[in-house]
């Protein structure tokens, strides 16, 4: 999807968007940056938006990994079924519904791009909750932001939450990493 298209998409449904710009290469580069491609993964995809994620985290993880990502904006649902890769699954389903899907401690990474500032406390802390549940003990939970504002949020759900920043987005953006801490 061509910038110009994804800013009509994210001006029309920007309450679900929650940008106005993919994210730059930079700014993927960084939020994929912590997954392994040295053992087939489990990962889900929180927002993927127009798929420039979702096509980073093919390119870069094991060839048996698999991806499944949660996508409710109707036009990128259909923008992503265009990927060709066997290894990914879109579900045209909110967020809210990871354990719909996956049982407990059975995700290696779950990678969102979810503007949860625009999301509301109880919806995000369901979100959290069920990512949570899913992530096996050594699993992560990776997400971008543009701001800081849900740092204790994320903190409430997990043990180990360190945040890198980029510059090279519009806007810039804050990148969490987030674990259990089990193990």
């Amino acid at each position: 999807m061509k910038n110009w298209s994804f800013f009509r998409e994210a001006v029309k449904s920007f309450r679900t968007t929650g940008s106005i710009a993919a994210s730059s290469p930079a700014l993927v580069k960084k939020l994929v940056g912590p997954l392994p491609d040295n053992r087939p993964l489990v990962i889900i995809e929180l927002g993927p938006g127009d798929g420039c994620v979702t096509r980073a985290i093919l390119n870069k993880v094991h060839p048996q990994s698999t991806v499944t990502a949660y996508e409710i904006n109707e036009t990128f649902v259909e923008n992503l079924a265009s990927i060709k890769d066997e290894r990914l699954t879109v579900l045209a389903v909110s967020a809210e519904r990871l354990t719909d899907f996956f049982a407990p401690g059975t995700v290696d990474f779950v990678v969102s791009s979810l503007p949860l500032s625009m999301i509301d406390k109880t919806t995000k802390e369901t979100i959290l909750r069920q990512a949570q549940t899913v992530l096996k003990s050594e699993g992560r939970f990776l997400q971008f932001q543009y701001a800081l504002q849900d740092y204790g949020l994320l903190k409430d759900y997990f043990h180990r939450v360190t945040v890198s920043f980029t510059m090279a987005n519009l806007p810039p953006a804050f990148i969490y990493s987030c674990s259990l801490g089990i193990v």
